[in-house]
């Protein structure tokens, strides 16, 4: 809890500073004046969550200071200092609002008590504020602006224009840590930054934290607490920001979180533990893009279906070292992963590769990475996947080739199937799958086809060989079954057949 001390008494300022510092950790000091006008001068960039006051002061009282802070509509707590003598002032302070009083001179366990009830209350007011102020922050962010009507973001924009830290200028920073790390910790390295602050979490567990630029900051204000939050994060954490520019106003906030999602997907290009990245325009040059296309048309495509893997993986790299020189947006990378994809999966298909559930792991998405070295990594071990089994395929196709040809050479032999397994070094069941998956036909069936090509040669050539010699020739020793064979695959006898092509 932030707290200010008002006393015209150097000596009692000083000390009630002594006790509060002594009360705990989470009271913190962020000032101490001598007089009310002080405070109000300093007070929009202090923004405090109580003030101890004296009750009397010369110029202006503790009840006009509060009266003068509750007309600037400044969500304060307040608590007065009084004498015996000033039992009336005390309660009139009560009745302005104030939380409570306490006597001179101070007792500590009062003065603790005190501090206890008022921060138990602002956190409390913190907390709810920042549901109904989040959960009307992420509406605008998130919701169908085509479905949004008009009026509602009016009034949205209405509500949260209230807030003090719209009442100024302000900027977003989109941030993600890894390991996580929750909102407490995360409100504890901005402690000090005296400016009004509101983390809300977003898409993808990124937190969206909105912060007040004061008048008197520079330009490069938001890159500096950009900086600093990553300083304070501990050794071991990895983590991106995107920072947007200054905007004033909650109808602007769609644009100030555009700029800091922008800026945050240029950060998470970048291979450092911790980077932080502002908004510029980040739209890749069209001649850029067409390269990336290029690469994907011209050298990686080709490559895969020459079978030349190594080419095809140093086609990809390249592709992936323009896009990561380029830091294309992600949907934009996303858009082109997915081309990539249609494309291999168009290569597999020819070569009736089926993938099973699973069994390719080629993200398309880049959210789902902490940073583009894991998402290219992801690409490329898909790639070296894909490569795998476009190379088997073509080891399936030269098996099927081998057992074709042996066929071809031995089709008057009785030919059982573990003796054509054997040849290729396959088990029996999965070469008759694989050889029906890849040809469309069974084992047997080509065999017949075979035979009754060479049995119909050897009637167009051989005049003088009965037609049971013919069957005996291409394998088949018994007449009858021959002929019913030969029948079935031509619509004619085997007689039939050489007298129609005598």
């Amino acid at each position: 809890m932030n707290i200010v001390v008002v006393d015209d008494e150097e000596r009692i300022r000083l000390g009630l500073c002594k006790l509060i510092e002594q009360a705990g950790e989470e009271y913190r000091i962020i000032g101490a004046f001598g007089s009310g006008q002080e405070l109000l001068d300093q007070l929009d960039h202090l923004n405090p969550d109580f003030v101890l006051t004296d009750i009397k002061m010369p110029q202006m009282t503790g009840l006009q200071l509060i009266a003068k802070v509750k007309k600037l509509g400044k969500n304060i707590k307040f608590a007065v200092l009084s004498g015996f003598n000033d039992f009336e002032f005390a309660r009139e302070s009560l009745r302005q609002g104030a939380e409570d009083y306490l006597l001179k001179p101070v007792n500590l366990d009062e003065l603790i008590r005190l501090l206890a009830k008022v921060n138990s209350k602002v956190k409390q007011e913190r907390s709810r504020s920042r549901l109904e102020s989040g959960d009307l922050i992420s509406l605008l962010l998130y919701a169908d602006e085509k479905q949004l009507p008009s009026y509602v973001v009016e009034d949205v924009c209405g509500t949260l224009d209230q807030l003090p830290l719209f009442l100024h200028h302000y900027a977003v920073l989109l941030l993600t840590t890894s390991p996580e790390l929750d909102e407490v910790r995360l409100e504890r390295f901005m402690a000090d930054w005296l400016r009004e602050r509101m983390i809300i979490t977003g898409e993808g567990g990124r937190r969206i934290i909105l912060i007040a630029i004061h008048d008197s900051d520079h330009a490069e204000t938001v890159r500096e607490l950009a900086v600093i939050l990553l300083q304070r994060m501990p050794a071991f954490t990895r983590a991106k920001v995107g920072f947007s520019s200054i905007f004033r106003g909650s109808s602007w906030l769609t644009n100030a979180y555009s700029e800091a999602f922008s800026a945050y997907q240029h950060a998470w290009y970048n291979t450092e533990p911790r980077w932080c990245s502002g908004a510029v325009s980040r739209v890749a040059p069209v001649d850029h893009l067409l390269r990336l296309t290029h690469i994907v048309g011209k050298e990686l495509l080709p490559a895969l279906q020459m079978n030349d893997f190594a080419l095809a993986q140093t086609a990809f790299d390249s592709w992936l070292q323009e896009a990561a020189a380029q830091r294309i947006c992600w949907k934009e990378l996303q858009e082109a992963c997915f081309g990539i994809r249609a494309l291999i999966a168009e290569e597999l298909k020819k070569r009736s590769v089926q993938l099973a559930y699973g069994q390719v792991n080629m993200p398309i998405d880049p959210e789902a990475s902490e940073n583009w070295e894991a998402f290219a990594q992801s690409m490329r071990t898909g790639m070296e996947e894909i490569s795998a089994l476009l190379g088997s395929a073509r080891s399936d196709n030269r098996a099927i080739d081998k057992v074709k040809s042996y066929i071809q050479q031995h089709f008057t032999e009785e030919l059982e199937l573990q003796r054509l397994a054997d040849i290729v070094y396959l088990t029996p069941s999965y070469l008759s799958k694989l050889f029906k998956t890849e040809t469309g036909e069974t084992i047997t069936d080509y065999m017949i086809s075979v035979r009754i090509e060479a049995a119909k040669q050897l009637l167009r050539q051989e005049q003088g060989l009965k037609t049971y010699m013919v069957g005996e020739r291409v394998g088949y020793a018994d007449p009858a079954y021959f002929t019913k064979v030969f029948k079935k695959m031509t619509g004619l006898t085997p007689k039939e057949y050489r007298d129609k092509v005598r």
